[in-house]
């Protein structure tokens, strides 16, 4: 735990621009593919982006259960994601981009018109971003992983706004432990579909 923890103090650098550019980055990339392995690629560099901003929020401790929650989830939903391939679906990519420059705007106007209390300006716009996005996903897909990495996204933009706010363990493991739920039941739902797939 110590060498992991001196590791990522390596990266500290990236807790300010580098970090939130790579969440907005990230964020778009999952609305706009459909490609499954680049969907979770970007989850996982979502979980650890987002860990590395907390690092210096909160006690750098909690901020690696972050991290490694984020490993965990990922894992499930990639082991589950091999029942039913990775395929690389091209359907509305124009669609979502539209519905991403949309959102983008509106978010742009939402944050100057109601910034967020209790922490930075460019926070409270990566908070406002991911949650956006990950709404934007669920509402653009009707696959259980995809959606799944939709409501997973949305979760992450809220425990960047909340976990700054309060610091303790105790609510950083039941945020952790919703999170492991939900990849749970998201990777009940692939099951279900790929057995549903194969019995037709």
């Amino acid at each position: 735990m110590t060498e992991f923890l001196e590791i990522l103090e390596r990266f500290s650098f990236l807790t300010t621009t580098p970090a939130l550019a790579g969440l907005f980055i990230t964020g778009g990339i999952i609305v706009l593919t459909e490609d499954r392995r680049i969907s979770l690629a970007s989850m996982l560099a979502q979980y650890i982006l987002v860990g590395l901003i907390l690092m210096r929020l909160i006690l750098p401790q909690l901020a690696i259960v972050k991290i490694l929650i984020g490993l965990l989830v990922c894992q499930v939903l990639s082991i589950s994601a091999r029942r039913i391939g990775f395929p690389r679906e091209g359907r509305g990519f124009f669609f979502r981009l539209f519905s991403l420059l949309l959102v983008g705007l509106t978010i742009h106007e939402l944050h100057k018109r109601y910034p967020l209390p209790g922490m930075p300006s460019y926070l409270g716009l990566a908070c406002y971003w991911l949650a956006s996005m990950g709404f934007l996903t669920m509402n653009l897909t009707n696959e259980p992983l995809r959606a799944g990495i939709g409501l997973l996204t949305f979760v992450t933009g809220f425990e960047l706004f909340y976990a700054p706010l309060e610091r303790s363990l105790s609510v950083i493991g039941l945020l952790g432990i919703a999170n492991l739920l939900v990849a749970l039941a998201i990777a009940y739902l692939i099951s279900f579909q790929s057995a549903k797939r194969e019995g037709e």
